[in-house]
């Protein structure tokens, strides 16, 4: 943790968005010649395969959790979390858009689907 790319917090370190793009792309396939697809960039089609199967991998431990009533490998979870991450990056790249305007569009919903800081929490079940 004591690395360049992170900054130290008086509680923990925090990366910046834009070195861990960087420093993820590198692993990033050079050709997506092997991937049939339409409209949408192979690229694209591979990222969004990988942010669900990494999102089933954390549905996965927590239900092998639940199931052996053992306690939650963190780690694991850390583990697959951080992959998700990655495809999300590779999704954010291949559309030309930042973690930032993804973070301010999830706030700006937010308030205003919940306007007051004192909303009453039964409003938050989603009748969808």
């Amino acid at each position: 943790m004591g690395s360049n790319f992170f900054k130290q917090t008086p509680f923990y370190y925090v990366m910046d968005f834009e070195t861990y793009k960087k420093q993820a792309l590198r692993t990033d396939y050079k050709s997506y010649s092997d991937f049939h697809t339409g409209d949408v960039s192979a690229r694209l089609d591979y990222a969004s395969m990988g942010l669900v199967t990494e999102s089933v991998k954390v549905l996965d431990i927590i239900k092998k959790t639940k199931k052996n009533l053992s306690r939650l490998n963190k780690e694991k979870v850390i583990e697959e979390l951080g992959d998700l991450v990655w495809y999300l990056n590779l999704t954010l790249d291949e559309l030309k858009l930042s973690f930032d305007e993804i973070l301010s569009a999830s706030l700006d919903k937010i308030n205003k689907k919940y306007p007051k800081d004192d909303t009453d929490k039964t409003q938050l079940i989603r009748n969808e």
